[in-house]
């Protein structure tokens, strides 16, 4: 998983990028001839203008004037004129990279428009304290600081800033990947600008919003949200937001693999740009257009349009660009089996992130530098970059680059025979991979909701083929009928000479209606059946909603309820009341989570979502691994859990199968067994197959409730001896996940005595 980089417009880029879009050098021209005929204050606000309009010109000339404005408002005491001063520098030192002088003079400046209570002075500061934050990934102090910006607007009521902020912190909390946040934000944003018809303000929300829905895979609600900007841009005729609109539908086509689609909106944004003179526009695109046909493998392709945006990067001398191009350059010469071409472009992106102190582009450059020493066999260089990799990642927080990094150390000591730290790597990839797929944030719900109602309307496009197919048999059927009554109405004219004729013509007539008759009974019956298997269908799909409906209900009116007399009389409760108000809410919170989770497992393999990826295990430990996550709750009721399972059995299956079939069953042996009962976990050999048992000296299960426990359309839920709620949901997932891996579950239990839960699983035959 070698990361190559994609520009993505986002609205904060875009603010950015369209604030200042007059020409500098006009303006410039007439703020100088301005300055000649200004007072002294008035010096001091054209100063530290023509220091704002050097910034995509000459920093070095940007800072000069700011100083000059700066002295000046010394001189005549100007209070808001050296707070202007104070951010102009700061400016100047943030461009340049030089965070820590930028946010000392943007503090400095920040204390004085307090001082002076100059509100949207300091909203302004706020915002430029916060995007510094954000560029040094220090998002908890960059939305703090989009906060305060926020609440300045709101106690001016600035309309048009309210919208921006919402928007803002939207997309920041987007970045983090806290989608649900950054889109509460975002609908804020929307609410407003629709009230007040800001119609440019909601198109750059949609596409917030879109970026959102592309990074959690759901691709209808994004490309509907960038196809409503799309039409708010060309209506307002703003092209840079079509640029930007044009090439997030190139992402979310690429992200489905419709290259195609992609290239033809990459091919627009350029287009747009180069319209509008727009360097980095052009440079972005170009990227962009090179890693889709990296995608398609057309390398020499993508190769060209990597140096294309390299070129006008350097040109602009924008750095994150010229490393985001490097790195994908290099990765095109690892590739192609240039390790020289490719450790260059590598090490160039590399020394470029470390200057620019971008720790998250730094962590993937390692890991690409990890992978090319590897392929070349020098093991030490590909240790060192993986633990500068894993450093930095840790850092950050950012498991894709941990995943990679483990993955490769890995690779690495397998190679070479290394088993004992290639497995503990295996396993640090795991538990990262593990993590990963538990905070996914797919809900199939509405995906399992749309096949039923597809098969319905497939079903009842089946049956109306089916009716036309009667109808048509029927129109045939009496259309021969009249045919055979002018036939026999002629026969009876010419009775005498034509008896014969009517005979044989009247028997073969009757054979026919008799043929016809008997297609027509057949089509019925298949029809019979096609319609009792749709009821069966409906019904089942019914009472599996039912039962989902009420066992979310139960746990959501217990937080409802414990939360509500908690919020209205916390005053009048004793600590022991509130304790016991919290633990019902704990447990009802467990409860709804683990249903949840087991109800996205089973939808996902009923919608064959579920990639089995069968590895060898080992029993016992696959065993202990999942009774470390019971500690607790064993210990809470003094359950004594034994694993007897066999030290030496090692299976093939997938892990997160294991993990969940065990989870499942051990939780219900906890929530089943008496203080102080026994649980055993053990195995069996069965031919090419492992037994391993789950066994409680619980309350059992009477044997008209086990006919119920693994069907989806009856309804089996009772209470613990602890009085723990369920849903038995669980076991239907465990069947459904040991059936896909080509095993059997059973169950035995004496009411009174406990239960003993058995599945199979495929076991390593050693040769």
């Amino acid at each position: 998983m070698l990361k190559k980089g994609i520009y993505i417009f986002t609205v904060l880029i875009f603010m950015s990028l369209t604030k200042y879009a007059q020409s500098e050098r006009q303006i410039l021209d007439s703020l100088f001839l301005a300055l000649n005929k200004a007072n002294e204050k008035g010096k001091i606000e054209v100063l530290n203008n023509i220091s704002q309009n050097y910034w995509k010109i000459s920093l070095d000339s940007s800072l000069y004037y700011a100083n000059e404005a700066l002295n000046l408002a010394h001189i005549v005491q100007d209070k808001k004129g050296i707070s202007d001063a104070y951010n102009r520098i700061g400016n100047v030192y943030s461009f340049k990279g030089e965070s820590d002088l930028a946010l000392e003079f943007y503090n400095k400046c920040l204390n004085l428009r307090l001082e002076i209570e100059d509100s949207q002075g300091v909203t302004n500061i706020y915002h430029n304290i916060a995007y510094e934050y954000v560029n040094r990934n220090d998002y908890p102090e960059g939305i703090n600081h989009f906060q305060k910006a926020l609440k300045e607007s709101l106690n001016r009521k600035d309309n048009e800033d309210i919208i921006t902020y919402y928007t803002i912190i939207g997309g920041v909390y987007s970045e983090q990947s806290k989608y649900r946040e950054g889109l509460e934000y975002f609908l804020k944003a929307e609410d407003l600008a629709n009230e007040l018809k800001y119609e440019e303000d909601l198109a750059d929300i949609y596409n917030g919003m879109g970026n959102i829905y592309i990074e959690i895979s759901s691709y209808d609600e994004a490309l509907k949200y960038f196809l409503s900007a799309l039409e708010l841009y060309k209506k307002t005729e703003n092209k840079r937001g079509l640029a930007s609109s044009f090439n997030l539908l190139g992402i979310l086509f690429q992200s489905i693999k419709e290259h195609d689609k992609a290239l033809e909106y990459y091919q627009k944004t350029i287009e747009i740009f180069i319209e509008l003179g727009d360097q980095s526009g052009q440079a972005m695109a170009y990227n962009n257009l090179g890693t889709i046909y990296d995608e398609k493998g057309d390398k020499q392709k993508a190769l060209e349009y990597y140096h294309k945006s390299l070129q006008i990067d350097q040109k602009i001398d924008y750095t994150e660009g010229i490393a985001t191009c490097l790195n994908n350059i290099g990765l095109i010469y690892l590739d192609s089996g240039d390790y020289e071409k490719a450790y260059a472009n590598l090490k160039e992106s590399a020394d470029i992130s470390r200057e620019l102190k971008d720790i998250y582009s730094l962590s993937n450059t390692h890991n690409n530098l990890a992978k090319l020493f590897f392929k070349q066999k020098q093991y030490t260089q590909a240790q060192n970059n993986l633990n500068t990799a894993i450093e930095l990642a840790k850092q950050i927080s950012v498991k894709e680059w941990l995943l990679e990094s483990y993955d490769l150390y890995y690779q690495l000591y397998s190679e070479l025979n290394n088993y004992k730290k290639a497995l503990e790597y295996y396993k640090l990839y795991s538990e990262i991979n593990d993590s990963i797929y538990t905070v996914e944030s797919s809900d199939r719900i509405t995906e399992m909701k749309i096949k039923y109602e597809t098969e319905n309307l497939e079903t009842e496009n089946e049956l109306l083929k089916k009716d036309n197919q009667i109808q048509l048999l029927e129109l045939k059927r009496q259309k021969n009928i009249k045919n055979y009554w002018i036939a026999f109405s002629l026969l009876i004219l010419a009775l005498a000479v034509l008896s014969f004729s009517q005979f044989r013509l009247k028997k073969k007539t009757n054979g026919l209606l008799r043929s016809k008759n008997l297609q027509l009974k057949d089509t019925n019956k298949k029809l019979t059946i096609s319609e009792y298997n749709l009821k069966e269908l409906n019904a089942t799909k019914d009472k599996f909603f039912s039962i989902i409906a009420h066992d979310l209900k139960n746990p959501f009116q217990s937080l409802l309820g414990f939360s509500e007399t908690l919020y209205n009389n916390r005053s009048e409760l004793s600590e022991e009341q509130i304790n016991e108000y919290t633990r019902l809410m704990y447990e009802s919170s467990q409860n709804l989570f683990n249903l949840l989770g087991n109800l996205l497992q089973w939808a996902k393999s009923q919608l064959g979502s579920v990639n089995l990826s069968p590895i060898k295990l080992n029993l016992s430990d696959s065993v202990d691994d999942v009774l470390s996550l019971f500690g607790t709750s064993a210990q809470k009721k003094s359950i004594q859990i034994e694993n007897q399972a066999d030290k030496n059995i090692v299976i093939i299956a997938d892990k997160h199968v294991i993990s969940t079939v065990l989870r499942n069953l051990i939780s219900n042996a906890i929530k089943f067994t008496n203080i102080g009962g026994n649980i055993t976990i053990s195995s069996y050999d069965e031919n090419n197959k492992v037994r391993i048992s789950v066994k409680d000296n619980g309350k059992g299960i009477s044997e008209e409730d086990i006919e119920k426990l693994f069907k989806i359309d009856q309804t089996y839920s009772t209470r613990g001896t602890e009085n723990e709620s369920g849903t038995g949901l669980g076991l239907i997932l465990c069947k459904e996940l040991v059936t896909q891996s080509g095993g059997e579950i059973t169950v035995n239990s004496t009411l009174g005595k406990g239960s003993t839960f058995e599945f199979t699983m495929n076991k390593v035959i050693e040769v």
